[in-house]
């Protein structure tokens, strides 16, 4: 009884500093409905490449570059607001010319 089961794929890492969690979220992200960060802070971060646009994510979940992924930034995660914010017009306002992402 109750409610059938949700499917949900889970990236969760071992450790921290960069174990790759970033790449395989970018390879899965494109074909999920939500994209969640949960915990952690600004890292290192990656770059994405999207029909010649270049984004680079420290903090935002880069499911941002697929339209129809919806993204949250969890209760868990610090943020510092500066970095935060600058990050934010980095991917509305590519410096590189390329395609604002909303």
């Amino acid at each position: 009884a109750g409610p059938p089961p949700v499917p949900a794929t889970i990236v969760l890492g071992a450790q921290w500093g960069d174990e790759g969690k970033g790449k395989i979220v970018d390879v899965l992200c494109g074909k999920m409905d939500l994209v969640a960060r949960c915990q952690g802070g600004s890292n290192a971060g990656h770059t994405i490449m999207v029909d010649g646009s270049t984004y680079k994510f420290h903090l935002l979940p880069s499911g941002l570059v697929h339209p129809n992924t919806k993204c949250i930034i969890g209760n868990g995660v610090v943020i510092h607001l500066p970095s935060f914010f600058n990050e934010i017009e980095d991917i509305t306002n590519p410096k590189d010319g390329g395609k604002p992402l909303n």
